[in-house]
């Protein structure tokens, strides 16, 4: 008897000794991987001993609070969260080094997006990857079994009370995120995930995005600002040019990387744009990625260095004014064309909110050319001028590339043609280089295959060019710290150079040789259009160039606010705006309503079907024929999809089972699919003849 009770208390103790040091190896494992070495992880511990602390408590209670559950699952759970937050931990590292920024609360919402690239680029799973998680995963299994073998739980009653308490601790602890930094230097927090560790930098940054309502926030003050209007003499309601604003996916200058001795300017048809026509430098707010925030904002001209710094995306989720809306009113017809997934960022929703008539997504592109995992960027441009050539009168589009993606690791080439001579570069990042100038190469070509199909139309046309941030060119700004180019982002000629990317605004109605000097941020770019354009402006617009003549062209992050000497009172209306565009009562709509166009679609042109007939082709026994059918195109059969052969864009082929013909409704249509199995577009139903 006494053994047995000896034995159970010993089998309890095991139990407890689990369940207090799981939470601590997490902690330790996971700062770790957080840090990029065990050593960091060490000098962490010793260096914030209470953030420590604090953070051993958070992953205790998190644990504690499932107690409850029967041994069976809660030792399992027990090393199937500590698995999450080491997940979790190297998302946020791996970001770091592509990008330079560690995991935000926007990239929760992002995680499709990230998998996606990471996937297209070759960089997801590799068999090292599989491999080392199949070892963890057999020796976390070994662990579990030998865990629930030898150990005994507490009662239910003490489990649930344990349970109860640790769910109030852990929740108030999640709600008052300053615990994690009682004891931490002020210096110190302007590195929360440094000084406070993942979960606490974590939850400190989240307390950062929370939205402040501006102090002069209201309607009579919106309505004011609403009142202005465009200066006399500024608008020609007759001239009405096409405008096509083309956001280059990490377009950059290579050359600017003087010590490395390249081999060939990867970008010749954009710097002899550049050489006579208005061109310069774009600053962004981004490195490596995060490209929406880009196009965002220079289709809006709201800008993210008025949102909270922690925040890095846009919520555009309600109808929000932009230059598609602006455009419309004025005779345009509106279309979007990116050769990428028509999710990606959530386009196919935001775009209808800023007013576009169409998108057209890489699910509409037909027998496209690939380079590597994307569309070339030259169909990219052919469709878009076939967008043009579909009008009567002026068109907006909003042109977005993906070829020269990165990262830049995979193998896309079969011929890679060296890009530097230069001993400076170690052979992995002369690779990403060579291969970035290559992918650089081809989108500089789809540029002029843009401008020559632009040409041949002889309309009046403005097609404005820009990088929406430097590329990622290795880990931990590899390519440009071993090219010397860059040492240390927080001095501001450096962080210059690390958002400036390349911005050309072409047009074909003035004599070539203007060489206007351009800086500005983003989101500055609508209104410069629109003035160049003489076309009305909408509030958001006046205020954005009103900002603009006053010498404001580039709104930068905070800290690097004196460098730039920015005059913040001249920025308080253009922040109201900000505010009740995105998070207010959209006063600024009440007399100038924006409305989403309610037909809007995706795709160049509607699909539709005409007949759907029972035929013998081999294998296939329905033909449907119809137009502007597409690959990604399906043939259903009473909401069933069925094999499907894309034949052209007039006929498709399906193969009907045995099975369904006894279905007594016997009614056909056609849908778009993307990769999520989404319909995205789809034909009326109609009866099948012959059946």
């Amino acid at each position: 008897m006494m053994k047995g009770r000896i034995t159970a208390n010993k089998k309890v103790s095991v139990y407890m000794t689990i369940l207090i040091v799981i939470p601590f190896l997490t902690l330790f494992v996971t700062e770790a991987i957080h840090r990029g070495s065990l050593r960091s992880a060490f000098d962490w511990i010793f260096d914030s001993s209470f953030s420590v602390l604090v953070s051993y408590l958070f992953y205790l209670l998190f644990v504690s609070s499932f107690i409850f559950l029967p041994k069976k699952l809660f030792i399992p759970f027990l090393f199937l969260q500590s698995w999450f937050w080491f997940l979790v931990a190297y998302g946020s590292y791996r970001k770091f080094q592509l990008r330079g920024t560690r995991l935000m609360p926007t990239d929760l919402e992002l995680v499709k997006e990230g998998i996606a690239i990471m996937d297209s680029a070759g960089d997801l799973f590799t068999w090292r990857t599989g491999a080392a998680i199949a070892l963890v995963l057999a020796l976390f299994i070994v662990m579990i079994y030998f865990a629930i073998r030898h150990s005994k739980q507490l009662p239910l009653k003490i489990r649930a009370a344990i349970s109860f308490f640790s769910i109030l601790l852990f929740a108030a602890l999640t709600m008052n995120p300053q615990v994690f930094s009682m004891r931490v230097s002020e210096e110190q927090q302007k590195d929360d995930y440094g000084s406070l560790g993942l979960a606490g930098g974590y939850l400190e940054i989240r307390k950062k995005t929370t939205v402040q309502k501006p102090f002069r926030y209201g309607e009579d003050r919106i309505g004011k600002i609403a009142t202005v209007k465009t200066p006399p003499g500024t608008v020609d309601p007759n001239f009405k040019p096409n405008i096509i604003v083309v956001l280059a996916e990490a377009l950059w200058d290579p050359l600017k990387l003087e010590k490395l001795d390249l081999e060939y300017d990867p970008i010749p048809n954009f710097r002899a744009l550049s050489e006579n026509y208005p061109s310069g430098d774009m600053r962004v707010h981004i490195y490596g990625g995060g490209t929406f925030n880009s196009e965002v904002e220079v289709l809006t001209g709201l800008t993210t260095r008025f949102q909270p710094e922690a925040m890095e995306a846009y919520y555009i989720n309600r109808p929000t004014d932009s230059l598609a809306h602006v455009l419309r009113k004025q005779g345009y017809r509106t279309a979007a064309v990116h050769n990428f997934k028509n999710w990606f960022y959530n386009r196919s929703v935001v775009y209808k909110h800023l007013g576009f008539e169409k998108f057209v997504a890489m699910e509409f592109f037909n027998n496209p050319v690939k380079i590597g995992p994307y569309i070339d960027d030259n169909e990219l441009m052919n469709q878009a001028v076939t967008e043009l050539k579909k009008t009567e009168g002026p068109d907006f589009l909003n042109v977005v590339t993906v070829a020269s993606h990165g990262p830049y690791i995979d193998i896309r080439y079969n011929d890679l043609q060296s890009c530097s001579k230069s001993s400076v570069l170690n052979k992995e990042t002369k690779y990403i280089l060579d291969l970035y100038c290559r992918t650089l190469k081809d989108t500089d070509e789809s540029i002029k295959t843009l401008i020559d199909g632009v040409k041949e139309l002889n309309e009046p046309t403005i097609v404005a060019i820009y990088g929406d941030h430097l590329p990622m060119l290795g880990n931990n700004f590899e390519v440009y710290r071993q090219a010397g180019y860059m040492k240390d982002t927080n001095i501001y000629s450096d962080y210059e150079k690390m958002y400036s990317t390349p911005l050309v605004v072409w047009d074909n109605f003035t004599p070539p040789g203007n060489r206007e000097r351009l800086k500005m941020t983003p989101n500055f770019l609508g209104s410069y259009l629109l003035s160049h354009a003489k076309k009305e402006m909408s509030p958001v617009f006046r205020e954005t160039k009103k900002v603009y003549d006053q010498g404001i062209t580039i709104i930068p992050r905070r800290e690097h606010n004196d460098e730039e000497k920015l005059d913040q009172s001249k920025l308080e209306d253009y922040k109201l705006i900000h505010y009740d565009t995105l998070y207010g009562n959209q006063y600024l709509y009440k007399n100038n309503p924006v409305s989403p166009v309610e037909d809007y679609f995706l795709g160049s042109e509607r699909i539709a079907i005409t007949s759907a007939d029972t035929v013998s082709e081999g294998k296939y026994n329905i033909r449907v024929t119809g137009k502007n059918f597409v690959e990604h195109g399906k043939v259903f059969y009473n909401d069933n999809l069925l094999q499907t052969k894309f034949v052209s864009e007039n006929v498709m082929l399906a193969v009907l089972p045995d099975s369904m013909r006894k279905q007594k409704e016997k009614l056909v249509d056609v849908k778009v699919l993307d990769d999520q199995k989404t319909p995205i577009a789809k034909t009326k139903l109609i009866p099948l003849d012959g059946e």
